[in-house]
């Protein structure tokens, strides 16, 4: 993975594609204020006192996850699931089928987790110099 950099937004976001699901793409946000980086970026904020949010475009194959710098475990995997169920809605899966599901999930919370610990080594790297 490349160096993240913030983007114009003050927020770091990388791309997470699934092209086995019609190409499904999430755009992954992690940010200090997901209030700023959502507002400018779609329009809205998440709802009262959300920790992070998901927000998927109607009728397109793309969502959004925005997550803080510091998301817990349990966060980053209760975002990284509205996403996997919108891949599924969105490609008209009816059943679920758990090791689909578990294998899907798998590479969403893998991907983000590779972004935040760039991220992180980023920032240890710039504060050191």
């Amino acid at each position: 993975m490349r160096k993240p950099k913030k983007t114009k937004y003050g927020d770091y976001a990388t791309w997470v594609e699934f092209e086995v699901m019609a190409n499904y793409c999430v755009r992954v946000i992690l940010s200090n204020d997901i209030v700023k980086s959502a507002q400018e970026r779609i329009g809205r904020g998440p709802g009262e006192g959300a920790d992070a949010f998901c927000y998927h475009v109607h009728d397109t194959g793309r969502s959004y996850i925005f997550l803080p710098l510091d998301a817990p475990e349990g966060t980053v995997v209760h975002e990284c699931w509205h996403i996997i169920r919108q891949i599924m809605a969105y490609c008209h899966v009816q059943e679920l089928d758990d090791e689909v599901i578990a294998y899907h999930l798998d590479h969403m919370v893998e991907k983000v987790y590779e972004f935040k610990k760039a991220i992180q080594s980023s920032i240890k790297e710039e504060e050191q110099k």
